[in-house]
């Protein structure tokens, strides 16, 4: 939309604004907080309410400033990229707000995704725990502090909406993209501590959007690259990938974000994924679960969308279908014009205006309840918070799957020879930068001598091993063995030398089937500071392992 046919559409709907306050509902005074209701918008201003977008830098660009000023955005997504000290996000968040203020009256939804672990966008305070290690507690309660500490950690720098909980029931061991990003293969452990988490999030004024409905955790393709499908019956999906999500609709969550994957037991067909299906988002969603919240797309630039329908006709078909927010992450020429099809497909009658007009209204009352709480926590008031959480949790979490090697804790008579590989992101959802040195650091810090090889030749063949002495524990650290052969090779080399080897699954739990040789197996499901810093206590005997598997090996 030019700023011209945006200023003639302000003019026309101040002009359809005073004829029509009168017929203003009460649902739409009935806003507290926020001075904006649904009559006082025009059109090209209610649609820009839908979208959620994102951009590139640390301070505000002028995409953004236009898409905020001139096309009125609801929401924007913070990612890694836009992230680098605590004041400079605090100020970045500030400096959107003030310009959501004069171009509508209606704050922004600014989020990120702060799952914890390996999707964790803002590092401040401590990177938490991811949700597969909260699933090792099994513990609720401290779920519920774990979302209450990450509010704290997000409010701090004026982020107020968080895309998770992850409710994705992780059957499937060879997921791409959810993996350790679930709570676990037990749909009623899932929805228990998803919701927990929820409240949490909720209770500390940020506003909770559960994902993927209805359920991504038994797929073999990342819609990052593709659609997946989810072929199983309507029984099934109700027992599994659906009960988390009931479950969430049931606690009262704020927001939930649809799936980019095709389910043909709801939706027949095979090229229409969920994001997209009236059936799926209405029938389903809103019809049979009663779900009245705000629902959310994925992003629209994934290639699940972006190679079939397309981005800019995707948004048109999803608010059809009955989604309220469209999440389009990354381009601004895609963001634009996603948003004015939205617009011109209103008026030519292909979305009728009631349906935008309901979506508004869920919009501005997410906001209402969830934006206008008490004052954000300090940083570092923030930060104290979720480390002390972050540790619990890691107490609780870190799992000893089996011992049969009787090195664990570590003899007191053996040095240390931590070996570890290069790790890149699993998916593009993901955060890079994997760095052990924590480890090293907490085992050093506990007494122990340690040495450390990073086996960073991808070419040197995995007999090619470093020495081990004869008073040496060799510590593998596995990134992903499960899909990485080297790894797997390496560690069974080390035990065909017969070398004494602990193995400690940094990421992914699944290692365990790639070598089931290793007799003493440890997993920490992330490579959070927390998790690093808790399997040094267990490795070191100052705690004994709590945590369990919340996923089957076999």
């Amino acid at each position: 939309m030019t700023r011209q046919s945006e200023a003639d559409e302000r003019t026309a709907g101040a002009d359809n604004q005073t004829t029509g306050t009168d017929e203003r509902t009460a649902e739409d005074r009935e806003q507290p907080g926020i001075d904006v209701d649904v009559a006082d918008l025009t059109l090209a201003e209610k649609v820009g309410q839908l979208f959620h977008v994102g951009f590139h830098g640390t301070e505000p660009t002028e995409d953004i400033r236009e898409l905020v000023a001139d096309y009125g955005v609801g929401g924007v997504i913070y990612f890694s990229r836009n992230v680098e000290t605590p004041e400079q996000t605090a100020a970045l968040s500030a400096a959107l707000q003030e310009q959501a203020r004069e171009a509508t009256g209606v704050p922004l939804a600014i989020s990120t995704d702060q799952e914890g672990g390996i999707v964790s966008r803002v590092p401040f305070g401590t990177v938490p725990p991811g949700q597969m290690a909260l699933g090792a507690t099994g513990d609720a309660d401290l779920a519920r502090e774990f979302g209450s500490a990450i509010a704290g950690q997000l409010r701090a720098v004026g982020i107020n909406t968080n895309f998770a909980p992850v409710l994705d029931v992780n059957n499937n061991p060879d997921n791409p993209v959810i993996g350790v990003r679930s709570f676990g293969s037990d749909p009623d452990l899932v929805g228990e501590l998803g919701s927990a988490v929820a409240a949490g999030l909720q209770g500390g004024g940020v506003a909770a959007c559960g994902k993927h409905f209805p359920g991504h955790g038994d797929t073999a393709v990342d819609p990052h690259e593709a659609m997946p499908t989810v072929g199983h019956d309507r029984e099934r999906l109700d027992a599994v990938e659906l009960a988390p999500f009931r479950a969430a609709v049931d606690a009262g969550i704020d927001a939930i974000m649809t799936a980019h994957v095709n389910f043909p037991a709801v939706e027949p067909d095979p090229d229409v994924p969920a994001t997209l299906s009236e059936r799926v988002l209405t029938g389903l969603l809103r019809e049979e679960l009663g779900y009245d919240g705000v629902v959310v797309t994925d992003c629209m630039e994934m290639n699940a969308i972006a190679d079939g329908v397309g981005t800019v006709d995707g948004a048109v078909q999803t608010i059809r279908a009955g989604a309220d927010v469209v999440l389009v992450s990354h381009t601004a020429d895609r963001q634009r014009a996603a948003i004015e099809a939205v617009v011109e497909a209103v008026r030519d009658g292909t979305i009728p205006e009631e349906r935008i007009d309901e979506s508004v209204r869920r919009v501005l009352r997410l906001k209402a309840q969830r934006f206008a709480g008490a004052d954000a926590p300090s940083v570092e008031a923030a930060g104290e918070a979720l480390t002390a959480t972050a540790e619990r949790v890691a107490r609780d979490a870190v799992t000893l799957v089996s011992d049969g090697a009787d090195l664990v804790p570590l003899p007191d008579d053996r040095d240390v020879f931590v070996w570890d590989f290069p790790a890149g992101r699993g998916s593009a959802a993901e955060d890079g930068g994997v760095d052990i040195a924590p480890l090293v650091d907490a085992l050093e810090s506990r007494g122990r001598t340690v040495r450390r090889h990073t086996f960073a030749d991808e070419g040197r063949d995995a007999d090619d091993l470093p020495a081990v002495d004869a008073d040496e524990v060799v510590l593998a650290c596995t990134f992903d063995a499960a899909t990485n052969a080297r790894q797997a090779r390496v560690v069974r080399a080390a035990l065909d030398a017969g070398h004494p080897v602990a193995v400690v699954a940094l990421r992914n739990p699944y290692d365990r089937r790639a070598i089931p040789e290793a007799q003493t197996f440890l997993t920490t499901y992330d490579y959070s500071p927390a998790m690093l810093a808790g399997a040094a206590d267990v490795l070191t005997g100052r705690h004994e392992a709590r945590g369990r598997l919340p996923v089957t090996l076999d």
